[in-house]
C-alpha cells in the first residue's frame, strides 16, 4: 500500500483486467466501487486500523490517500487530525464524500456545491409523517452537513435479534407509499443502474466472481426490458432501503440516508429491502426462523401496496445489482455464484419471482 498521496504500479496477475488484480492484491481492502471508466476507489485498513481511501487507475495505478485527506474533501481533515479533533471515520470515497462520526452528530462532507440535496426538507417529509425518526439538521454549508446522532443500532447489525424492528417498519411503512412532491425515478430509471452495474462489473473483469457469466447479461436484459414496461403508481420512495438504513433502539425506528428519496414505484423499495433480507440469509447474518418472520412481513407489505410483476421485477434487478456490488468486495466469493446461479433462477421467470424465492444459503 502506498502512504500519503504517492502511486505504485501492480502489475496484473492471472486475471486480465490490471484493475482487478491491483485491487485484489491491496492489503486490508473492504470495499469498492467503479469510478466511471477510470477504474475504482476503495476503502481499506492500514496497518494501524485506521480507514484510508484511494483510487485504482485502469492502467492498474494504486494511489492511497494519506488518513483523512482529500483534495476534494477540504473539511474532513480538520474533523480528524486536527488540535483537540474527536470523530471516527467510517466512510471514505476518493473525491466523492466522506462520513465522520462524532460524539453527538455526524459530519458528512460532499464536494463543493453538492451538500444541498443530503438537507432537502422535502426528503425526510413522508417518512416522518409516515411515523418513523430522521436526523434532524444541526448545521451546513455548500460540501458539508452536520445531522443529529440517532439512537439505537441497525437492523443489519441486530440481525435476529432486530425483529421487533422489522415488524415496526410493517406497520409504519404504509404510511409513507403517498404522493409527494420529490425527483421522479422511473422504472427505466432503474434499468440504467442496473445497467450500469453490469458495464462496470464486466468492463473491470469481475464477471467471472459472481459466477454463471454466461447467463447474467441476458438475465439484466430481460430485467431490465421488463422494468420499462408500464408499472405502478409512483409515490415517495426512499430509493435505498436496506437493513443497513434502519436503526431500532427498542422503541422508535430510524431511518437514515435520505439523499435518494424519490418518487417511485412502491415495489422499488419492497423489492431492494427483501433482496438485502435474503442475502443475509444467504451469508448466515439471518437465522431460518427471522429470515421466514421477515419474508412474512414484506410479503403481507407487498400485497397491499404494489403488484406482483412489480414487485418481481424490482426484487430481481435488486438481486442482481447485489452480485455485481458484492463482487468488488472480499469474501464475497464464498456464498456469491450461488446466490448469483439462484437470482438467474428466478429471473427464467421473471413475473413469479417475488413468489418463487427461496430462501438462500
Amino acid at each position: 500500500m502506498s502512504t500519503g498521496g504517492e502511486t505504485r504500479t501492480t502489475p496484473a496477475q492471472e486475471n486480465p483486467q490490471p484493475v482487478i488484480a491491483a485491487l485484489r492484491g491491496l492489503a486490508g481492502w473492504e470495499r469498492a466501487w467503479p469510478d466511471k471508466d477510470r477504474g475504482l476507489v476503495f476503502e481499506c485498513r492500514d496497518s494501524s486500523g485506521r480507514l484510508r481511501a484511494g483510487r485504482i487507475h485502469v492502467t492498474g495505478e494504486v494511489e492511497t490517500l494519506a488518513y483523512a485527506q482529500d483534495p476534494a474533501l477540504p473539511s474532513l481533515s480538520p474533523l480528524l487530525v486536527a488540535p483537540h479533533a474527536e470523530g471516527r471515520l467510517v466512510v471514505h470515497r476518493a473525491g466523492r464524500r466522506a462520513v465522520v462520526m462524532g460524539a453527538d452528530r455526524v459530519h458528512k462532507l460532499v464536494r463543493a456545491g453538492k451538500a444541498a440535496r443530503l438537507a432537502d426538507p422535502r426528503s425526510a417529509r413522508p417518512f416522518l409523517r409516515a411515523g418513523l425518526r430522521t436526523a434532524e439538521v444541526l448545521d451546513r454549508s455548500a460540501s458539508s452537513v452536520d445531522l443529529e446522532l440517532l439512537p439505537g443500532r441497525s437492523l443489519h447489525d441486530l440481525a435476529d435479534a432486530g425483529l421487533p424492528g422489522w415488524e415496526r417498519l410493517a406497520q409504519l411503512w404504509p404510511g409513507v407509499i403517498r404522493p409527494e412532491t420529490l425527483p421522479e425515478h422511473t422504472g427505466t430509471d432503474e434499468a440504467a443502474v442496473l445497467q450500469r452495474w453490469h458495464r462496470h462489473a464486466r468492463n473491470l473483469g469481475v464477471i467471472d466472481v459472481i459466477g454463471a457469466p454466461d447467463g447474467v447479461g441476458a438475465a439484466v436484459d430481460r430485467v431490465s426490458a421488463l422494468l420499462r414496461q408500464p408499472g405502478d403508481p409512483p409515490a415517495a420512495s426512499h430509493r435505498d432501503l436496506h437493513d443497513g438504513q434502519l436503526l431500532w433502539d427498542g422503541t422508535t425506528l430510524s431511518l437514515l440516508d435520505l439523499d435518494t428519496a424519490a418518487l417511485a414505484e412502491p415495489a422499488l423499495d419492497l423489492g431492494n429491502l427483501a433482496a438485502h433480507v435474503d442475502l443475509a440469509r444467504t451469508q448466515g447474518r439471518l437465522g431460518t426462523a427471522a429470515h421466514t418472520h421477515i419474508r412474512r412481513l414484506l410479503e403481507h407489505l407487498g400485497r397491499d401496496l404494489a403488484s406482483a410483476s412489480r414487485l418481481s421485477v424490482y426484487y430481481l434487478a435488486s438481486r442482481l445489482r447485489l452480485s455485481f456490488v458484492h463482487a468488488f468486495r472480499p469474501g464475497a466469493q464464498s456464498w456469491l455464484p450461488a446466490w448469483t446461479r439462484e437470482s438467474l433462477c428466478l429471473a427464467a421467470a421473471p413475473d413469479r419471482a417475488w413468489a418463487a424465492r427461496t430462501p438462500g444459503g
